[in-house]
């Protein structure tokens, strides 16, 4: 198990009550919750790595990865959802799995001139509870930029962000959806997407 029991003479311990305030070495606890994906539930996770989106002008938006104890990643975001905040929990798709959920020609229509909707081909047993039936594009080409830090909330001054463009779909099942992100360099990362409401967090503990 990932939880751990600290000792020491330090008289102001951190407290975590919002994962917002999760830094590189904590640990994350979820519930048994049919919201969450399978895998997901009830679980423990440690945060590897803290970054940030910046989709707007005056927002950050951070990035947790998570580790579990199978030593399998996963990413969360937390999206404010206009003052109803919600978890947003992604995987990373390779090729071959795009390949497979996807039909190749309407996938690259989402490059197209068109909002596209793309249907599942097929769903397999590992990811089904993260998969919708069908996903409608909502976004095309959007632009951002990616901190590999963690920037506080607050957007840098300084331009050290990596741009990327991107794609958003929406699955006909409101808690799942689809991120495309397209990198500089030409590299493309297909991500299934779950929203869940923060109430499936169980417990988080401080590395320190």
């Amino acid at each position: 198990m990932f939880k751990k029991f600290f000792s020491g003479d330090k008289s102001e311990p951190r407290v975590l009550t919002e994962p917002s305030q999760l830094q590189v070495g904590d640990i994350i606890a979820f519930k048994q919750r049919r919201s969450l994906p399978d895998e997901l539930q009830g679980q423990q996770f440690e945060v590897t790595k803290v970054g940030g989106y910046q989709y707007s002008e005056t927002e950050i938006t951070k990035e947790l990865t998570l580790r579990s104890e199978d030593n399998k990643t996963y990413y969360l975001s937390i999206d404010d959802n206009d003052g109803d905040p919600q978890l947003c929990f992604s995987i990373k798709l390779p090729e071959k799995t795009v390949l497979t959920l996807f039909d190749e020609d309407e996938f690259s229509e989402l490059w197209g001139e068109e909002f596209v909707t793309l249907g599942v081909k097929e769903k397999p047993k590992e990811l089904a509870s993260w998969l919708a039936d069908s996903y409608t594009q909502r976004m095309k080409e959007s632009e951002a930029y990616y901190y590999n830090r963690d920037c506080g909330g607050e957007v840098p001054e300084d331009d050290d962000g990596e741009e990327l463009r991107y794609h958003e779909c929406v699955g006909d099942v409101d808690s799942r959806a689809l991120s495309i992100e397209i990198w500089g360099d030409g590299d493309t990362d297909v991500s299934l997407v779950a929203l869940c409401p923060v109430d499936v967090i169980e417990d988080m503990w401080p590395s320190e």
